[in-house]
């Protein structure tokens, strides 16, 4: 979903310090932005001032409010962004063409992605806990029927393909999942680099543990997704997080078929960097 007239309200009123988070689904955007979030705050503000992630890092293009699902007046939407203080951060998931940032902006963009093997299963288990999506009415099907209309949709390969014809540009970073998972620190150090934010090694190191996967899960609840009804009790949106668990899952067909599509779709530097193989994005 995708609200066009908050896209449109908002583009000419971006700031040269905003920060766009840009990903396909299941890839580690909402660790990224609570990273993130984490990192702003110096890891001073853990329950996210009480309002939850949504609220301090707003997904800009949707056009429905998580906590009552009725749909955001515009104006009051745009007022309400316009009224955060610098720098914002916001989550998206948009093809790089689609991320509003006027022409000469210094807003910054980053990307994070993952494994595409270990994408459709998780996505798969995110939708079987929402309390109302596309398998609210029917239950969910197989795994095996969900399998055929990821792969078919393909809109993982659309949105790496459209990051990856950009990623020498000065203002993207490009994250991946399995790096994040290898050294969360070191990240969060990149990203302060390269988002040029005063944040010293004190205050990562007070930000880092709350943007665990430990830590998020135990806190989904009560602080990450404070104010949000979308998913079922009983149900986590964080589940397990690490490489290679969603990817047991597939059968080797279906293991092949993913990679067999990333070969032909992508470039061969970028199946290597998607895959976790490459060493860097830039040429």
């Amino acid at each position: 979903m995708c609200s066009a007239a908050i896209l449109a309200g908002f583009e000419p009123a971006v700031r040269d310090s905003d920060v766009f988070t840009a990903t396909s689904a299941k890839c580690g955007q909402t660790w990224l932005t609570t990273l993130l979030y984490h990192l702003k705050t110096e890891g001073l503000s853990p329950d996210f001032g009480g309002v939850g992630l949504l609220g301090r890092v707003p997904w800009l293009e949707h056009p429905k409010d998580f906590a009552s699902q009725e749909p955001y007046p515009v104006a009051s939407r745009l007022a309400q962004i316009e009224a955060m203080e610098d720098p914002r951060v916001f989550k998206m998931h948009v093809l790089w063409e689609e991320v509003p940032r006027p022409p000469g902006s210094q807003a910054k963009v980053l990307t994070i992605t993952r494994d595409p093997r270990d994408v459709p299963y998780s996505m798969y288990r995110h939708l079987c806990a929402l309390r109302e999506g596309p398998f609210t009415e029917s239950g969910p099907p197989p795994f095996e029927v969900y399998f055929e209309q990821w792969l078919e949709r393909g809109y993982y390969f659309e949105h790496t393909v459209s990051f990856w014809a950009q990623r020498n540009d000065p203002d993207l970073l490009w994250l991946r999942y399995e790096d994040l998972i290898a050294d969360l620190a070191g990240a969060a150090g990149q990203i302060v680099d390269f988002l040029g934010w005063d944040c010293s090694q004190e205050s990562i190191d007070r930000a880092v543990p709350l943007a665990t996967f430990g830590h998020m899960h135990k806190t989904e609840r009560s602080t990450l997704l404070k104010g949000q009804t979308s998913f079922a009790d009983g149900t986590h949106f964080v589940r397990e997080g690490g490489v290679g668990k969603n990817r047991a899952r597939l059968s080797a067909e279906m293991e092949q078929r993913i990679l067999d599509r990333a070969r032909e779709t992508f470039e061969p530097d970028c199946f290597a960097w998607v895959v976790a193989q490459g060493t860097s994005p830039s040429d």
